[in-house]
Parts: C-alpha cells; structure tokens; sequence
C-alpha cells in the first residue's frame, strides 16, 4: 500500500511538473506572439511614415521603377471586437488626387471588397508598399519598401529563402 502510493504521489508530481512545463511554454508562445504583433506594428508605423516616398516615386513616371503596390487594412467589426485583414492593391496609380489599385488578395474575413476590386486607397490604412526599382547595369529588380515581405523572408531557413527569391526574381535589401 505504501508502495503504491509513492508510485501514484511520484506520478502526480511528473504531471505537475509537465502541467507546469505546458503552462511556461505556452507561455513562451504568447511572448513570442506579442513580439511578433510589435514588430508587425512597427512595420506598418514605418510603411506609414515612408508612404510619400511611394507616392513621389509614382509620380515620377521613372521607367525603371515598376510594380507598385500597397497593403492596406481593412477592420471588421464583429460586435464588440475587431478583426484586421490586410490586403496587398496592385497597379496602384493616380486617378486627379487620389490613389487607386487593384484589390490582389481573395479577402477570408472583409465584405467590403473583392478580389480584382478597384478602390480608392486610404493613406491612413496603409500596412506596407513597396515598388521594383531596375538600376542601370543589373538583370533583376532591387525591391524598394516591402517591409512586410523582407520581414517575414528574414524568418525564413536558408533553403526556403532561395525558394522564395526564385518566386519574387528580385533582389533584397
């Protein structure tokens, strides 16, 4: 009988200690998480902050620069919360004062557009932008912007990252 209970006792005690290892890795999961979210935010407040650099580059009309597009947030309410989707807007140009693209991505959570959609873009929605720029000399593109894009290349393992340049054929920064 005393055996028996110092077999259960024991066992209890490594289930406490795996509840507790459970518990500090989830842990580390929303840490990882949250840093994630802050980095992701301090993507945007850049893309924000640059986003006349986008739209002088545009304007320029420099044949050398091509592919300019946006990100651009859209926030849905479902109640008391809300939920983001960003959604990058290709063939972005300049219709008199404003700026409008092309919707590129099949929304999963807005209603309020649709893929191959044109909209107006709101400069105070936008999450990333980023545009191809040919200097004189080279065969591939150097991608101006794309805070986002280089952000989640730079999580990528070395074996991805070269499948994944293959698909962009531009250069990164």
């Amino acid at each position: 009988m005393k055996k028996t209970f110092l077999i259960l006792l024991a066992g209890f005690a490594m289930i406490a200690c795996d509840n507790k290892n459970i518990a500090k890795d989830s842990y580390k999961g929303l840490e990882k998480q949250e840093k994630e979210l802050a980095e992701l935010d301090s993507i945007t407040l850049e893309a924000r902050r640059t986003f006349d650099d986008f739209k002088l580059a545009l304007e320029m009309k420099d044949s050398t620069m091509t592919n300019f597009i946006v990100k651009e947030e859209f926030v849905v309410k479902n109640g008391d919360r809300s939920q983001q989707e960003h959604l990058w807007i290709r063939d972005v140009h300049q219709d008199g004062n404003v700026l409008k693209g092309i919707v590129d991505n099949q929304p999963q959570v807005t209603k309020e557009v649709k893929l191959n959609d044109t909209i107006v873009i709101d400069d105070k929605k936008i999450s990333d932008w980023m545009f191809y720029k040919l200097e004189p000399n080279d065969t591939v593109a150097r991608m101006i912007g794309g805070y986002s894009v280089k952000y989640m290349r730079n999580k990528l393992s070395d074996a991805e990252r070269v499948e994944f340049d293959k698909q962009y054929k531009v250069k990164f920064d």
